[in-house]
């Protein structure tokens, strides 16, 4: 029971700080069900507070940690041993990403198990030890993280977190005392705090940050040459997993960070899909191109390329594209396509088996071409007639490798049982992929498989996280376990709309809209595109309203790694050029970012230098009051006692009519380290009522006395 009674407003206030921190953390990685984390530490508070003995507390917190920790990742196990195995395969890799890269881009696996563990640790600190100062200054420390490098407006949760280390503190302080001594000091906190959030709130920032600014030239200076800004600014981006159109695609899957470069601009009637290229072999870890496709080179100004094999369109339209970049590869809508080169190109390379279409560039600085593109029609009615295609010809788009685990056929011949048609069997498998709760899209929080591990089958039974790439060869490969021709084909999203009052829109492609799907052969329609991967609608796909179609997808893409080769080095070079007027927007931007980032790291200084100040005053300001006394009075035994006795009345109360010398034996009783009081306290006697002469070392005593009482705090 006196365990409840001390530990109850302790881990009350622990419960909201942590409870607001947590939120915060939930929030930015997206966390659906919040309910059951913000729940597990209430019970973890609550544990902490009633168990009797440490050892009941030990095992409840484990026990909470790992049953939060399967709530949102089963990786497709049982609770167990087997759980506990899938889990260290996970965070083998992110740990070592994480050490090679920092903790720029965590996956939310690893970030979440490393916040609920500190969450669990810091309510131990608070709750059991009682260590407030590291407890609350961590959580504060982390509000101040999320201002920097998220961007959040987090005052007043970061007031809050304050207060709860003051009431705590205060608890603890006047725990012994009783009565309403607890009371002031709530309110006196609650007062500074609330005079605190007014200041920042309304005050202008000029007070503040411009007094700080001219005072720290040298020390900001300093911290710009170690880099430090450009660290705040860049954290997170890495190295080299950036969206955009890559030739490399042996090796798939990691986190991508999206990249705003422009390419092209499109003015059309209405969005649509751009396709580039499409590979055929699949190697247990990415796709190469196994068909020999040799390169037909075609001089001159027009081309048509035909892409379906039916002879029924829905409409055609014109489409005119101004290319921002220096690739090579011409995008392309489903159909059948005549293209016109108007200028910066001089022909055409058609690869025939992958249907891509190459662009010989020439030396004229603006690269334009049009086309007339007619959209092929793929009703579902003829479709579902279709059979499946069987041959020597389609032998590569039925290739799998022989490591592909027995449970990823199992699960394609699952979810089709009870379709009759080859378009129904697609469509079931499509179906599961992009609508399926056990399936997330994530592009930060994918983790690349591990050396023995399948692609596909990592995908699809551990993490069931990721963004198209692995969305769309898992679609190709399970409608290969079934006997159905697909292909793993790649290129852009329709883009972004430039706002405008015309009928005809601009669409605006970015390296961040790149984008993988697959094909699937329909015999009489030729190779037609679905789109497994949620939140994408792809317009040429069968059955799919015109209405659906939002031209602001964002789309994720394939890893654009930096190599030795000839191609991958070029394509790496052309996704960094941008037009003149990006450039200048760019340097604006990064100007902006330099001075918001200015601005926080202002506050920041301030905010610890404020914050040290405070526990510094808090800690030692006692003993500072005691050496002043000393060091600039001639009586500093007459002076410094009574103020040496004011302190040691708020930890121990002194009872009416007591006398100093028994109020000193009960306060070493308790406290033996301040043995000395009683020699202080008999000399102060001695000065006060017998008239001696203070000695030389009376001084040395006062502040030995003090010195020792902060600990006592």
């Amino acid at each position: 029971m006196r365990r409840i009674k001390d530990k109850g407003p302790l881990t009350f206030t622990m419960l909201v700080a942590l409870l607001i921190a947590l939120r915060q953390f939930l929030e930015i990685y997206h966390f659906t069900d919040q309910g059951f984390a913000l729940g597990m530490v209430g019970l973890l508070c609550l544990f902490l507070w009633v168990l009797p003995h440490w050892s009941l507390r030990f095992i409840g917190g484990i026990g909470i940690y790992a049953v939060t920790l399967y709530h949102y990742f089963p990786l497709g196990q049982s609770f167990g041993g087997t759980w506990l195995a899938a889990l260290w395969r996970q965070l083998r890799p992110l740990l070592t990403m994480v050490r090679e890269e920092g903790f720029g881009r965590t996956p939310s696996l690893l970030a979440f198990s490393l916040v609920f563990l500190a969450v669990c640790l810091i309510a131990v600190l608070g709750i059991e030890y009682e260590v407030f100062s590291l407890s609350y200054l961590s959580l504060l420390g982390y509000f101040l993280l999320l201002s920097i490098f998220n961007h959040l407006e987090v005052l007043p949760e970061s007031l809050i977190i304050v207060l709860c280390g003051l009431l705590a503190a205060g608890f603890r302080h006047f725990r012994s005392v009783g009565g309403t001594a607890w009371l002031r000091y709530v309110l006196l906190g609650g007062g500074l705090l609330g005079l605190l959030y007014f200041a920042a709130v309304n005050l202008p920032d000029a007070w503040v940050r411009d007094p700080l600014a001219s005072h720290s030239v040298t020390l900001r200076n300093r911290l710009n040459e170690a880099g430090l800004y450009n660290f705040v600014a860049e954290v997170g981006v890495g190295g080299n997993t950036r969206t955009g159109f890559g030739e490399d695609d042996e090796v798939l899957g990691g986190a991508l960070v999206d990249d705003s470069t422009v390419l092209f601009r499109a003015t059309q009637d209405s969005p649509h899909y751009w396709r580039v290229d499409s590979k055929d072999q699949y190697t247990g870890k990415g796709w190469l191109q196994h068909t020999t496709d040799q390169p037909q080179v075609i001089e001159g100004a027009n081309f048509t390329v035909t892409h379906s094999e039916t002879e029924n369109f829905l409409h055609r339209q014109e489409i005119e594209i101004t290319f921002e970049s220096l690739d090579t590869y011409l995008p392309l809508p489903y159909g059948n396509s005549q293209i016109t080169l108007n200028s910066g190109f001089s022909g055409f390379v058609y690869f025939e088996n992958s249907q891509r279409v190459n662009l010989l560039v020439n030396e004229e600085e603006t690269r334009e071409l049009s086309m007339l593109s007619a959209v092929p029609e793929f009703p579902v009615s003829a479709l579902q007639q279709v059979g499946i295609t069987q041959g020597e010809d389609f032998d590569s788009y039925l290739r799998l490798p022989g490591s592909l685990p027995q449970r990823v056929a199992d699960l394609a011949k699952e979810l089709t049982q009870d379709a009759v048609t080859m378009y129904d069997k697609v469509n079931a498998i499509e179906s599961y992929l992009n609508s399926s709760p056990e399936f997330r899209y994530s592009k930060v929080d994918v983790v690349a498989p591990l050396l023995d591990q399948d692609y596909v089958d990592q995908f699809l039974f551990e993490s069931k996280v990721g963004y198209c790439d692995n969305f769309s060869t898992a679609m190709v490969v399970m409608l290969r376990t079934l006997g159905i021709p697909a292909r793993w084909a790649k290129g852009f999203s329709p883009g972004t709309t430039i706002p405008s009052f015309e009928e005809r829109k601009t669409y605006e492609i970015k390296n961040l809209n790149a984008h993988s799907w697959p094909e699937v052969y329909f015999a009489g329609y030729g190779w037609i595109p679905f789109e497994p991967t949620p939140s994408f609608t792809n317009p040429a796909r069968p059955g799919t309203p015109e209405e659906e179609v939002t031209s602001s997808s964002v789309a994720s893409s394939e890893v654009t790694e930096v190599s030795t080769t000839t191609t991958t080095t070029q394509s790496s070079e052309s996704q960094g050029s941008t037009s003149e007027t990006s450039q200048v927007q760019n340097e604006q931007d990064a100007e902006d970012s330099t001075a918001t980032t200015n601005r926080k790291i202002s506050w920041l200084v301030l905010g610890l230098l404020l914050l040290i100040g405070a526990l510094a005053v808090y800690r030692y300001g006692a003993y500072w009051g005691m050496w002043l006394l000393c060091r600039f009075t001639t009586q500093p035994l007459t002076k410094g006692y009574p103020y040496l006795l004011r302190h040691l009345e708020r930890h121990i109360p002194r009872k009416s009519g007591e006398t100093l010398l028994a109020y000193s034996e009960k306060v070493v009783a308790q406290w033996p380290e301040l043995a000395d009081l009683m020699e202080l306290t008999r000399r102060y006697e001695s000065s006060l009522y017998g008239g001696q002469k203070e000695t030389t070392d009376s001084r040395e005593l006062l502040l030995t006395v003090m010195k020792e009482l902060p600990k006592k705090r």
